[in-house]
């Protein structure tokens, strides 16, 4: 039977709502509440950090890593994969639903609490990392400078190219690096924006490399004027043709944001809306 729904729906496996587990966090007086499918992923997951004092001073700097574009406190993360119906050895993995969720600190010059701010301030930060004039070493740079590398080391290659005698190159070198950049660099994000989630507004944008298949939804919710609330939701494809599982991915993203709720326990406290 289980062999037969499978083929009816084009996959197996994926976040199973039969199979739930209740989280909690608590983020000074922010309770955040999620109901989750249990991952079928076996993972090295950190023990997780239930009570997350943020603004204890120096908490934030003392756990925070760098991801990427961001240095941010790691919360919790949860993987759901998705299989071919019929098991076919290394093509058998379509593709893998992450949730993660994560504390940001935004600089003191944002106010994070006025939307507009963080929503521009995202796709900035974003930018400016992947184009910064300081290039992050060769290895795990978590991809600092990476554009700027990119256009520097075609620049050289023309440059070369011209010494003996062939200017093309040079003459189409913007291009080139337009090219390089949509292939396998980090273009500029679309506009983040803000939209209502369970009664509270949260700044959404989308981490997409060009045209490729992969892609992040990425939730922002202001706690106070410096710290903000991260749920990322990333789709990795691997079969990009498979259609079937990437519909049922978005459909359980949405679902499992319909259970997240944010109280605040403290009286008199309110959560952060927009100023």
């Amino acid at each position: 039977m289980q062999l037969v729904k499978y083929l009816w729906q084009g996959f197996a496996g994926g976040p199973d709502f039969s199979r739930q587990q209740q989280l909690s966090f608590q983020l000074d007086e922010f309770q955040l509440d999620f109901t989750l499918p249990y991952s079928n992923i076996a993972s090295e997951e950190p023990p997780r950090r239930l009570n997350i004092p943020f603004r204890t001073k120096g908490w934030f700097e003392k756990y925070a890593r760098q991801n990427m574009h961001n240095f941010q406190v790691h919360i919790h993360t949860e993987g759901w994969c998705y299989l071919s119906p019929i098991l076919r050895g290394e093509n058998s993995e379509l593709g893998v639903l992450w949730l993660q969720l994560a504390l940001n600190k935004a600089p003191e010059t944002i106010n994070t609490q006025n939307r507009q701010q963080l929503a521009d301030y995202v796709i900035a930060a974003y930018d400016a990392h992947y184009n910064s004039d300081t290039i992050g070493p060769e290895g795990n740079c978590h991809g600092l400078g990476w554009n700027t590398r990119q256009q520097q080391r075609l620049k050289q290659e023309a440059e070369e190219a011209a010494l003996r005698g062939a200017t093309g190159r040079l003459d189409r070198l913007k291009d080139d690096c337009r090219l390089q950049i949509e292939r396998f660099g980090y273009e500029s994000l679309a506009p983040a924006k803000v939209i209502s989630i369970n009664g509270f507004d949260w700044v959404f944008y989308q981490e997409r490399r060009g045209q490729h298949a992969t892609y992040s939804d990425v939730y922002c919710l202001p706690l106070d004027k410096n710290y903000y609330l991260s749920v990322k939701f990333t789709h990795r494809v691997d079969i990009s043709s498979e259609k079937a599982w990437q519909k049922h991915a978005k459909k359980a993203q949405q679902e499992i944001l319909n259970t997240l709720t944010v109280s605040v326990n403290a009286k008199n406290l309110q959560l952060a809306q927009p100023t």
